[in-house]
């Protein structure tokens, strides 16, 4: 399964979308994990986009414990020869939802199952269903403009993949932009992560660590990212930044994926002309998530502590720093 592109999820979608013989579904297989099987599928008449999932043995589904779906459906799949004796969960894009997001929501709960196999400690239909509802509050939000502290957040993330698509990644660095997909960090790179804190404001420069493993993570080694902003008419605005992005993109043939992140960071052109102000970066620094580094460390903490969120002053920090040439050598990529 690693290595699954929304591009080849898409794909398969579209191999599907002509219905033969009044048939009610068209499938192909996609994967193995262990015993679980992966199909994607397409749902006649009205030809809607499917992923399903397959679990070994029959068990009853009570429909209170599937997700409830938001922009997609989630339902059992039954009568199926492909599926005999196997319990079929599916989920089904709706009507009025975006088929670039479902696919790279598919994917992303592809992942999550893939790492629940995996690591064979839990139920694997737990995982896969729990993936699914932390999809749900983003499915169910109405599409708002984003906030000015939003915006900057998007600001700085932006910077970064500009700065990795720079690298020698290349425009592959859009894989390592994970933040919206509901990753501890906002970028994984190589075996490693970075986290990005963006401010404009003045005075002190305030972080929100939105959970433990956001520092103190799996992955090696851990970055923290802190970029503040000002206004300046010579800076460059987040709508002049999502278009030279696009266009890198673009070119590349992998625009599709990254329309689908800006929509999932809530980035919509209808929005635009609200994003037009201008900033650059006025200042940038880089700390080692280790040792001395100020940060709540899961090892430390009683074991009856399963989650925190805490808020870090960046300018209290008190441990070196390095800037963002720095940053890119740590991970080879200069």
């Amino acid at each position: 399964m690693t290595g699954w592109t929304e591009e080849g999820l898409i794909r398969s979608w579209r191999a599907l979308v002509h219905q033969e013989a009044g048939e009610d579904w068209r499938f192909v297989h996609l994967t193995g994990m262990d015993e679980v099987s992966v199909e994607a599928g397409c749902h006649f008449p009205a030809g809607r986009e499917a992923l399903i999932v397959s679990f070994p043995g029959s068990w009853p589904v009570n429909p209170a414990r599937l997700p409830e779906g938001k922009g997609f459906d989630v339902v059992c799949i039954e009568g199926q020869k492909v599926f005999a004796g196997r319990t079929a969960i599916a989920l089904v894009r709706r009507a009025e939802g975006s088929s670039d997001i479902f696919a790279i929501m598919a994917v992303d709960v592809l992942r999550a199952l893939e790492a629940a196999v995996s690591a064979a400690q839990r139920d694997v239909v737990d995982a896969f269903l729990e993936r699914v509802r932390e999809w749900q509050p983003f499915m169910a939000r109405k599409h708002r403009p984003l906030s000015p502290d939003a915006q900057v957040g998007l600001m700085g993330e932006l910077c970064l993949l500009r700065l990795l698509v720079d690298s020698p990644l290349g425009v592959g660095a859009l894989d390592c932009w994970q933040g919206p997909l509901r990753a501890a960090q906002d970028f994984h790179v190589r075996g490693g992560a970075i986290e990005v804190k963006s401010t404009v404001r003045t005075g002190a420069f305030l972080a929100h660590v939105n959970s433990i493993e956001q520092l103190d993570g799996d992955r090696s080694p851990i970055f923290l990212c802190a970029l503040r902003f000002e206004e300046n008419t010579d800076g460059i605005s987040l709508v002049d930044l999502v278009a030279a992005l696009r266009a890198r993109f673009t070119e590349a043939g992998v625009h599709r994926a990254f329309e689908a992140l800006l929509m999932v960071m809530g980035f919509l052109d209808e929005h635009a002309p609200l994003y037009g102000r201008p900033l650059t970066v006025k200042e940038a620094r880089v700390f080692l998530s280790e040792g001395a580094m100020p940060r709540l460390v899961r090892s430390a903490l009683p074991v009856a502590v399963r989650s925190a969120t805490y808020v870090l002053d960046i300018d209290a920090l008190g441990v070196p720093s390095a800037g963002l040439p720095e940053l890119v050598k740590a991970f080879g990529l200069n």
